[in-house]
């Protein structure tokens, strides 16, 4: 584990937790967080990636430092034989996201980069459906995601330099869009901006892509914790938990609680610092669901149009409306999230599978995500120039 912030205590549990994979070692800058690591998974800790990655220990870095740290990072990994999976966003331009891609083909390595919700059981039989052809022609898709990700427990730089939601949850809708579009996005025109001057980043954005075959898809995100589009589907949060109906009041109140305790310059990142690997409120977080029943993944509201139908997620499945009228599709919950990122990797590695979700598709990603930004910042239509298609086996 390459970096134990506040995404490692999120990625740690679920993967330490499968059979297949054993978390052997860590690299941090803070000791409170290696030792807090050394404890509870007994394995090597190190102040330096690059040296992590010397250790015949490890077969595998999952990049979860700094975003402007992961092409630095991959690259030592690859250099050194290891496998990679990088966090979102990939890196922050493309000529990064060359770099490591190369790196990984000369060195004979597997790059995945994760998670999004395209590994999604769901958003994958959509997938299925329209590639099938049996709504005819895709016409558009249309997702929509209001939330309080403005109002995580995320620390300003990280929020800086992702530029808010943008790079960070961006990549969810982009690759939801991507796989059900068929991968090969011809132009972005987009709007991005800040609602709250006091959380670095853009807040909010509304994308339209246009692919080659002239389908198109509208990307709509919020993260300023008012308006809920769980309210939309029946409550149902990204990992298929039922959210907490005052989850943003509560997240917003949780801010203006920080806020008001601030006797200084620091003293708000000082507070979240706290929800970091080892920090003291480390996994607390308001608005959590007590609720153990768990439906299908969603990431908000997303309608598929075809020519003789449409798709949108059911909490069970899929719903398909057609002249014959509305059914529904049931869908195994199987694997998702870090599961789902987690198989797909061990698979690729071990019983030599495509990886879907390579440094291609990643890099594909990531250029529509800096499409958004640059169309909102010069007001014009952004082409595209590294996209690649969906694999024929998905």
């Amino acid at each position: 584990m390459a970096g134990l912030g506040v995404a490692s205590t999120q990625i740690l549990p679920p993967i330490s937790a499968l059979s297949y994979i054993k978390v052997t070692a860590a690299a941090d800058t803070r000791a409170d967080a290696l030792g807090k690591f050394r404890e509870k998974y007994g394995g090597q800790t190190f102040t330096s990636v690059e040296t992590m990655c010397e250790s015949s220990d490890v077969d595998a870095i999952y990049i979860a430092t700094p975003n402007e740290l992961h092409a630095q990072h991959a690259i030592a990994a690859a250099e050194r034989g290891k496998h990679v999976i990088v966090e979102k966003p990939m890196a922050l331009s493309i000529p990064e996201c060359d770099a490591m891609n190369e790196a990984a083909e000369k060195h004979g390595v597997k790059l995945l980069c994760g998670h999004t919700h395209s590994f999604d059981s769901p958003i994958r039989k959509m997938r299925e459906i329209v590639n099938s052809g049996e709504l005819g022609k895709l016409c558009m898709i249309n997702t929509w995601n209001y939330n309080e990700f403005m109002y995580r427990p995320r620390m300003k730089h990280e929020l800086a330099t992702s530029r808010g939601v943008v790079l960070n949850q961006g990549p969810h809708q982009v690759d939801i869009a991507r796989l059900i579009g068929g991968g090969k996005v011809r132009s972005v025109r987009a709007m991005a901006g800040i609602g709250d001057p006091l959380r670095p980043g853009e807040g909010h954005y509304t994308g339209y892509l246009e692919f080659e075959d002239g389908a198109a898809a509208s990307l709509v995100y919020s993260g300023y914790a008012y308006f809920d589009s769980a309210e939309l589907i029946w409550g149902i949060g990204e990992g298929g938990e039922l959210k907490d109906p005052e989850r943003h009041l509560k997240a917003r109140q949780f801010f203006r609680r920080l806020r008001a305790e601030a006797s200084q310059q620091n003293s708000l990142e000082e507070k979240l610092e706290q929800w970091r690997y080892g920090g003291s409120s480390e996994g607390q977080w308001t608005g959590e669901s007590s609720s153990q029943e768990k439906r299908q993944p969603f990431f908000g509201l997303t309608v598929v149009t075809c020519e003789k139908g449409d798709i949108r997620q059911s909490p069970d499945g899929l719903f398909v409306y057609t002249e014959e009228g509305k059914k529904e599709i049931t869908i195994a919950r199987g694997s998702h999230g870090r599961e789902a990122e987690l198989k797909e990797f061990y698979d690729a590695i071990v019983n030599n599978r495509l990886l879907f979700h390579d440094g291609r598709w990643g890099e594909a990603t990531l250029e529509v995500c800096l499409g958004i930004l640059q169309s909102a910042a010069e007001k014009r239509e952004i082409i595209m120039a590294h996209q690649v298609a969906v694999p024929d086996q998905q």
